[in-house]
């Protein structure tokens, strides 16, 4: 009977041996494990800061963008990186282009033209505004705008910069609708409306 008894007493304390090794887990296993976990984690936060790099790359905030893809050039996937650093270099090339000197609305409408004509619609659009500021009645610049909204995806703003440029010549319509760049937009409401040889006839009879 002790013999038995001694039996059970070391199978007990191998069961508990046992169960407190499950309980704590393999510490080799757990050892290897972790830097997977940290390379799958460190992978989603080098995305998480790409894309919000991109972003920012949009919005033409090239300095913050350039720190974000630097950021994001650290990470663990290669390919990202090497996309990542591309990028940051895009960003430093952009703050480097030197803008030229703008003395006056003629010269701000001059530089918008070449902008839009490069499609730096955003930037464009800032230089008409500048232009317009120092001369209000000019139907060219409100033309270039309406030309920028388009080109932007804005017909409303179009047809309103348009409106505001016949107003101030009446000519603008006949030059809208012989320009080419306008061509895929004379069909487009609203600015068909405004652009419509019907719209003219109202003033003509008055």
């Amino acid at each position: 009977m002790r013999k038995g008894s001694s039996g059970a007493s070391r199978r007990s304390q191998e069961d508990a041996s046992e169960e407190t090794s499950r309980a704590n887990g393999p510490s080799d296993g757990g050892e290897k494990s972790q830097p997977g976990t940290l390379e799958a984690s460190g992978a989603a936060e080098q995305a998480r800061l790409f894309e919000h790099a991109v972003s920012l790359l949009q919005a033409q905030r090239y300095a913050e963008a350039q720190r974000w893809f630097e950021r994001a050039a650290h990470g663990p996937l290669a390919d990202l990186a090497h996309a990542a650093l591309q990028r940051a270099r895009m960003c430093a090339q952009r703050m480097a282009r030197s803008e030229p000197v703008l003395a006056g609305a003629e010269d701000h409408y001059n530089y918008a033209i070449w902008l839009l004509n490069q499609r730096r619609l955003a930037e464009a659009e800032v230089h008409l505004n500048k232009a317009l500021a120092e001369k209000p009645q000019d139907s060219h610049y409100y033309y270039a705008l309406a030309l920028c909204r388009c080109w932007c995806g804005d017909l409303a703003g179009a047809s309103r910069y348009m409106r505001r440029a016949i107003e101030l010549d009446p000519a603008q319509r006949i030059a809208a609708r012989n320009d080419p760049d306008f061509a895929p937009f004379l069909n487009q409401s609203p600015l068909a409306e405004v652009l419509s040889p019907e719209a003219n006839e109202p003033a003509r009879r008055g």
